[in-house]
């Protein structure tokens, strides 16, 4: 008795299926399930992939062994349109069978019939789980290098003990909330009022998927984004469950205000948003300045993650 792998479209009736893969697959993610949910409606039409095997004496009794989500980045700002593969998944038992293989070649192919003119696997903002592949998911990076993906920087994101954080007093915010005060600086809550002038802003200082990605901060209840106001204009925001709820970011201060210690306030008032909320271990995602985190809140490098890129056609 043999068995036959076959791709076909998912759909929403596989979900609870795929959750169950992702969780068990994703072992360093334990918020896996919710990571299926994310990526599965920021996946381009059609990119939502099944591979199932089945005896070929019973093929009406399929196994579903791996699934693969993907999305197109539009072309933009002089950048070609880019396929992202955000998640292929084959459990331990299937793998070194070519499932994976096929599963990445399916999703590249259907990328690519819907305009992407380069390949990537690497973070699609403003819907993203990760940077990239997360280094102790081996099989994954070995895929990727053994089908023709060339390596781009490598990303980290940085860890927060958020109870360690409070012991210490890093979450404590009222005498600086109280200084910037005094300089004509408001700290606050967002508010879904704030949404059109903070997206202008944010679009004209720092360009990017921010501003997207703060809408969306701003619709979450309570608005799990902050800012810094003076005379009615924006300084400064730092936001968090955006993506994921353990995740903080994105954070930016207006060129004109850094040097107050406005980033520091702001990024202090999202991590006790989170400790208040029962997260144990905040995740600073795609991390810059790892310098300033480290002095700012303890922060502590974690994950790493390799990024990668395909020329079409490659």
């Amino acid at each position: 008795m043999t068995k036959r792998v076959a791709m076909r479209q998912a759909s929403p009736d596989d979900l609870p299926a795929l959750r169950a893969l992702a969780r068990d697959a994703l072992v360093h993610d334990p918020d896996a399930p919710a990571i299926v949910d994310l990526l599965w409606h920021a996946a381009a039409g059609g990119c939502r992939i099944v591979a199932e095997t089945a005896d070929t004496a019973e093929p009406a009794d399929p196994a579903v062994v791996g699934f693969a989500l993907g999305s197109l980045r539009p072309a933009r700002d002089g950048q070609p349109a880019t396929g992202h593969v955000d998640l292929l998944v084959v459990p331990a038992g299937h793998r070194g069978r070519g499932v994976g293989r096929a599963l990445l070649a399916e999703v590249e192919r259907r990328l690519i019939a819907a305009g992407a003119a380069r390949l990537r696997i690497r973070g699609n903002p403003p819907t993203h789980a990760w940077p990239g592949i997360d280094i102790r998911y081996t099989p994954a990076a070995c895929l990727a290098e053994s089908a023709g993906y060339e390596r781009l920087l490598d990303a980290n994101n940085m860890v927060v003990d958020l109870a360690a954080a409070e012991r210490d007093g890093f979450l404590a915010t009222d005498a600086d909330v109280r200084r910037l005060a005094d300089l004509g600086v408001e700290v606050r809550r967002g508010e879904p009022a704030d949404e059109e002038a903070l997206r202008t802003w944010i679009e004209a200082e720092f360009g990017g998927s921010w501003a997207q990605e703060c809408s969306t901060a701003l619709r979450n209840e309570p608005p799990t984004l902050h800012v810094a106001v003076r005379d009615g204009a924006f300084l400064g925001f730092a936001a968090h469950g955006v993506q994921r709820v353990p995740v903080f970011g994105p954070m930016g201060t207006d060129g004109a205000a850094r040097g107050l210690g406005i980033g520091a306030v702001l990024l202090r008032r999202c991590l006790a948003d989170q400790h208040e909320a029962g997260v144990a271990v905040a995740e600073i995602g795609w991390v810059g300045p790892v310098r300033f985190y480290s002095r700012a809140v303890g922060a502590r490098l974690g994950r790493v993650f390799w990024t990668f890129e395909k020329a079409v056609g490659a």
